[in-house]
């Protein structure tokens, strides 16, 4: 388990029920992925399962910094927000499934990543953990942001050729390191994959 967010940045009690769940599912995205990774030694971190394959440090560092490129557009699409007065209008949605074909290895395919979120091989594993709930949580403290904007209007494209909205933005982080956690999942559980120290 990570450590748990500050009150102020949970949200409190005046959260409205969409942003509420969408902190607790992102809350709960991290904690998995932090369960899976939390005892990886060096050597289990930087391990290879094949010429051309991430080790689970560099699927972390692919993750830092695909989360801090998630938080820059939520920052931007609410600073926009704030400076054009979209306010959430009375009949406007406030919630949006999962992106779940996204998080969906098996429905999306192998995705070609952009070079700014290509990792590097190697980090300390320590520094891998940290920066990796640093970078989450820059995405979920900024949740309460949304409270009285209108969501859908507020847009912004992805890298991969579709378009998302704030509140998909921020949800996007959980739904893309659930992806990678089952790629860590599956290195984890590769032969030839090291043993935990003595």
């Amino acid at each position: 388990m990570t450590p748990p967010l500050d009150p102020k940045e949970r949200g409190g009690p005046g959260l409205e029920p969409a942003l509420e769940e969408l902190r607790a599912r992102l809350a709960a995205d991290l904690d998995a992925l932090m369960a899976a990774v939390g005892s990886l030694s060096q050597a289990q971190a930087d391990w290879r399962p094949a010429p051309g394959h991430w080790s689970v440090g560099e699927v972390l560092h692919h993750l830092i910094l695909s989360n801090s490129s998630f938080a820059l557009v939520v920052t931007k699409l609410v600073e926009r927000g704030r400076r054009g007065g979209l306010n959430a209008r009375p009949d406007g949605r406030r919630s949006w499934p999962r992106l779940r074909t996204f998080a969906d290895v098996k429905a999306s395919g192998p995705v070609r990543n952009p070079n700014r979120v290509t990792p590097t091989h190697g980090l300390p594993v320590e520094q891998l953990r940290r920066e990796l709930a640093e970078s989450h949580r820059a995405v979920e403290r900024q949740i309460p942001d949304l409270g009285g904007l209108d969501l859908a209007a507020l847009r912004f494209p992805h890298p991969l050729r579709f378009e998302l909205n704030v509140f998909q933005w921020a949800d996007i982080t959980g739904a893309h390191e659930r992806r990678h956690l089952h790629q860590i999942e599956t290195v984890l559980a590769a032969q030839g994959f090291p043993s935990a120290r003595p």
